[in-house]
């Protein structure tokens, strides 16, 4: 029985690890205390020494804390301006990121409140073209 259950935790994990490698650039709301519909859609463009990233909220929001990862590289930004980002307008904070390559994947989890001040926290994943 301890075989058994030994041999399925690498099926398990290689299962999980397959489903959160899809180049899925539109985040969905999880984990929020209120609302669950917040995404954002993820983008990049070059900036002067790197590259920055954008992103896109489907509904107008207030950003407290986003937090970007990859392959053990994490960096975490606190936004305690209140302002309200325009739902479909693309914002990006000015931290500019080296050694960002083709192919790699990204996971973005932002938390805040929406223009109703409802709280949400909402990932994003994104790999770059």
């Amino acid at each position: 029985m301890k075989k058994t259950f030994l041999l399925f935790i690498p099926v398990f994990l290689l299962a999980v690890f397959a489903a959160a490698c899809g180049n899925n650039d539109t985040g969905t709301g999880l984990l929020g205390p209120g609302n669950n519909n917040v995404t954002f859609t993820m983008g990049v463009q070059q900036s002067t020494n790197g590259v920055q990233f954008t992103w896109q909220p489907n509904v107008s929001v207030r950003v407290t804390s986003l937090i970007l990862a990859t392959n053990g590289f994490a960096d975490t930004i606190t936004d305690n301006s209140n302002q309200l980002y325009t739902a479909g307008q693309v914002w990006a904070y000015p931290n500019e990121y080296t050694g960002v390559t083709t192919g790699q994947q990204w996971q973005f989890s932002f938390t805040g409140t929406d223009s109703l001040n409802q709280a949400y926290t909402s990932t994003a994943n994104l790999t770059i073209p």
